[in-house]
C-alpha cells in the first residue's frame, strides 16, 4: 500500500502498473474470487442442474423439480460475474482518478453493490439448500454433483461479496488525508505556474517569427 497521502485508500495519480501487485491487493483478490464463484454457480445451476424425468421424458430442474431454482441460480451467478468483472476494472482505474468526489462515489457504489449481492447470494443459498432438501432422491445413474456445487459456492460467494463490502466500508472510513488534497493542489498549480512562466518568458522575437510576416513602411 502506498505510504504517502491517500484518498479513500489510494494514493496520488501516477506510477507504473504491475499486474502481480495489482492481483495481490486484498480487495482485487477477493473480487476475483467472487467472479470465480459466480461462474461456478451460473454454470452449475443454469445448465448443470437439469435432468430428464423418466415418467414424462421431459427436462426438469433438479431443485424440487421446479425450474425456478435453476433460473434464479443462473441469474444471480451471471450478474455476480458481470459485477465482479466491472469492479475489477474499476480498481484498475481507481488510483488514476484525481477527483476526491469521484473516488467517494465509487467507494459508496462498491459498498452498496457488494452488500446487496452478498445478501442475494445468501438468499440463493437458503433457497437452493431448502429446495434440494425437499427434492426426491434420484437414481444412482444421475449425478447430483452440480446442484450441490451450486449450493456450496452460493455460500462461498456470500462471504466473498461480504468481504468486499467490508473492504469498501474500511475505505470509506479512511476518508481523505488533508495532505492528499494539498499535494494535488500543489501539483495542479505548479503545472499552471510553469505554463504561465514559459508563456511570459517567451522571446518577442520568437513570437514575431511564429506569426505572420509584417512589412514595415519606410
Amino acid at each position: 500500500m502506498d505510504a504517502g497521502p491517500q484518498a479513500y485508500g489510494a494514493g496520488k495519480v501516477g506510477g507504473d502498473f504491475n499486474i502481480q501487485n495489482f492481483v495481490r491487493k486484498p480487495h482485487v483478490f477477493v473480487r476475483l474470487l467472487s467472479l470465480l464463484f459466480g461462474l461456478i454457480v451460473y454454470f452449475c445451476a443454469s445448465s448443470g442442474s437439469w435432468t430428464t424425468d423418466t415418467k414424462t421424458n421431459e427436462e426438469v430442474c433438479m431443485f424440487k423439480l421446479k425450474s425456478f431454482g435453476c433460473h434464479i441460480g443462473g441469474v444471480v451467478g451471471f450478474t455476480s460475474v458481470i459485477g465482479a468483472a466491472v469492479f475489477v476494472g474499476g480498481e484498475y482505474y481507481f488510483e488514476n482518478v484525481p477527483s476526491v468526489k469521484s473516488r467517494k462515489h465509487y467507494v459508496l457504489i462498491d459498498l452498496g453493490f457488494s452488500s446487496l449481492w452478498s445478501f442475494w447470494n445468501f438468499l440463493l443459498f437458503i433457497y437452493l439448500a431448502d429446495s434440494w432438501g425437499n427434492t426426491p432422491d434420484f437414481p444412482d445413474s444421475i449425478s447430483t454433483a452440480n446442484p450441490t456445487t451450486a449450493i456450496y459456492f452460493a455460500l462461498f460467494a456470500t462471504f466473498s461479496w461480504g468481504t468486499s463490502a467490508y473492504f469498501s466500508y474500511q475505505r470509506y472510513n479512511m476518508g481523505v488525508d488533508p495532505a492528499f488534497v494539498s499535494s494535488f493542489e500543489a501539483d495542479q498549480f505548479g503545472a499552471y505556474d510553469e505554463t504561465q512562466n514559459n508563456s511570459n518568458n517567451e522571446s518577442p522575437f520568437n513570437k514575431q517569427m511564429s506569426g505572420e510576416y509584417q512589412t514595415q513602411a519606410y
